[in-house]
């Protein structure tokens, strides 16, 4: 069991929300807000109403970079103000944008829609070490062809733990399920996990009943740019 928790074993950066002084800085990763775009790049909209910033990601400040994420310097995400996204294509209900060069972005100086959802600036935190969840850990053993026994079990309990929180890389905190990013898992972009943004109460934001949100990346040449997303909650 050593070697597979060796083997499963991923590392991930999580974001603190909040707790400490803001300092102001535009570029930096906040919740609640985005506050860069292209010059000329106009605010997304959903039913003729603009989506609510959900966060603005600097990945350069990031002590620990997925792979697929480290062709892009910012991620901006917003999300219909009435209605959650859950495998919506992007751009429908939900809009994720990425950026190559931070250097291109300017302020936004016209914001134009009212939230509940509280600004914070978020600080991030190297995590050496997180584990699947117990659906995800069942698909790793099948992999491996491990019998779950008493033993696998008490392994799992006291020897793997999943890091909950807004995270980027590492193991997605699931709750019903693994993810499942189309019908029968056949997205034609084989999307990969990348990060997962909890709910947060103290920013007034919420997945559900205290779910949990996740955003993937296509994986299949030629879909590479595809972003999916998927939310669960108790």
């Amino acid at each position: 069991m050593e070697n597979l928790k060796r083997k499963i074993m991923r590392r991930a950066t999580l974001l603190q929300i909040g707790g400490f002084r803001s300092s102001g800085e535009p570029t930096n990763s906040i919740f609640g807000q985005v506050n860069l775009s292209l010059p000329n790049e106009e605010w997304p909209y959903s039913n003729n109403k603009p989506m609510i910033p959900l966060c603005q990601i600097n990945i350069l400040q990031l002590p620990y970079v997925p792979d697929l994420l480290k062709d892009i310097e910012m991620i901006t995400l917003f999300i219909d103000s009435d209605e959650l996204p859950n495998n919506n294509p992007n751009g429908q209900k939900w809009c994720l944008r990425t950026y190559n060069c931070i250097k291109d972005l300017v302020p936004i100086h016209s914001v134009p829609y009212e939230s509940k959802i509280k600004v914070f600036e978020m600080k991030p935190t190297l995590i050496e070490e997180d584990y699947p969840c117990w659906d995800d850990f069942v698909e790793e053993l099948d992999k491996e062809n491990i019998s779950i026994t008493e033993e696998v079990n008490d392994f799992y309990d006291n020897h793997l733990n999943n890091i909950s929180g807004f995270k980027i890389g590492g193991w997605p905190t699931t709750i019903q399920s693994e993810i499942y990013w189309a019908p029968y898992n056949q997205h034609p972009a084989n999307p990969q996990f990348v990060f997962q943004i909890d709910s947060i109460e103290r920013g007034n934001w919420f997945w559900g009943d205290s779910g949990v949100g996740y955003i993937g990346r296509g994986t299949t040449n030629g879909r590479f740019n595809e972003w999916v997303i998927e939310w669960q909650c108790f």
